[in-house]
């Protein structure tokens, strides 16, 4: 199977949010962000109520809470912000350049091209077939992986049943979205 296809903003950017969601640094990061704040914000709060200041007190303990209910809101909007300005700038002369992508069946590697550089991968060297709503995701053992739209793949069944037969693990993220 040939695939040839272009990648533009989006496919990078959903790329790299869905790896974000999935980084355990990156959720241990959010976590203590969000917390972190709220108790400090409650300690000062305590503070204040020691030296009998109650309504600072409690600007200070309704501060906490509203962060802590809206700092996941806040933080999704700054990862996106920030993923959109690192593809502007490192990814700004792959987007809208062609891809090729030479899936054989029978064959012990897949060969990928983009940019004038011409790839050849074992089989061996892939770890999971990602499905998402509009891709998929071929990950590699080296963590790294190669972006397919769901737009460029007219036999959606015959590109899974070409990874199933080497053994690729499927994993399905059909209902991942970006939180």
């Amino acid at each position: 199977m040939k695939l040839e296809y272009a990648l533009d903003f989006s496919d990078f950017l959903e790329y790299q949010l869905y790896v974000s969601s999935k980084s355990e640094l990156h959720r241990k990061n959010k976590n203590k962000l969000r917390n972190f704040i709220p108790i400090l914000y409650i300690a000062l709060g305590f503070i204040l109520l020691s030296i009998k200041s109650i309504e600072l007190a409690i600007v200070f303990f309704v501060i906490a809470i509203l962060w802590f209910l809206f700092y996941p809101l806040y933080a999704r909007r700054k990862y996106k912000r920030h993923f959109e300005k690192h593809i502007k700038e490192n990814y700004k002369n792959r987007i809208g350049k062609k891809v090729m992508l030479n899936v054989g069946k029978g064959a012990d590697f897949i060969e990928a091209s983009d940019l004038g550089t011409q790839t050849k991968i074992q089989d061996s060297e892939f770890d999971k077939l990602i499905e998402l709503k509009n891709h998929y995701f071929l990950q590699l053992k080296s963590e790294s992986s190669i972006i397919v739209p769901k737009r460029a793949v007219s036999e959606q069944e015959a590109f899974k049943k070409l990874f199933s037969d080497i053994n690729l693990e499927y994993v399905d993220e059909l209902d991942w979205e970006w939180k």
